[in-house]
């Protein structure tokens, strides 16, 4: 499991992702959620969604791939967003990076609030779903754009 040491290790994740220096096999759901601990960390959350969005439709278009699912980048934006929350205000990014490593690093935790019909719908893909199984707490993400 990716453990960070110190916040030069995120920094460079995130600079590998935003200029899509990762082949697509490589930017891996342990990258993902570190690139959006540090979005989260460092902007305020609906910016924060924005820039992720952003850069997951720069780094799939310069990989030739068409894979963006909106619903699917503002739940773990969201549940991240919550989590982090929950945090001690004096722990460190990397103490708070590695924690939702160990606690979200199964992608499978989707299915907690989704179906697999739901979350794989056209619709979902297109634009933020609501969980059909569990509800979320609504942050700033969750709110409708």
């Amino acid at each position: 499991m990716t453990r960070y040491r110190n916040e030069n290790e995120i920094r460079e994740v995130v600079e590998k992702f935003e200029t899509c220096v990762y082949a697509a096999e490589e930017f891996t759901h342990a990258r993902h959620l570190t690139v959006a601990c540090w979005y989260l960390s460092t902007l305020p959350p609906e910016a924060a969604l924005v820039r992720m969005r952003d850069g997951l439709l720069r780094f799939t278009a310069h990989h030739g791939k068409h894979g963006y699912h909106e619903t699917l980048t503002r739940f773990w934006m969201l549940l991240l967003e919550g989590f982090l929350a929950g945090q001690p205000p004096t722990a460190l990014l990397t103490e708070n990076v590695n924690s939702a490593l160990e606690r979200f690093g199964k992608k499978d935790i989707v299915y907690e609030y989704y179906s697999r019909e739901q979350v794989v719908s056209e619709t979902a893909k297109r634009e933020w779903v609501e969980p059909d199984l569990r509800a979320l707490p609504l942050g700033a993400v969750g709110k409708k754009a």
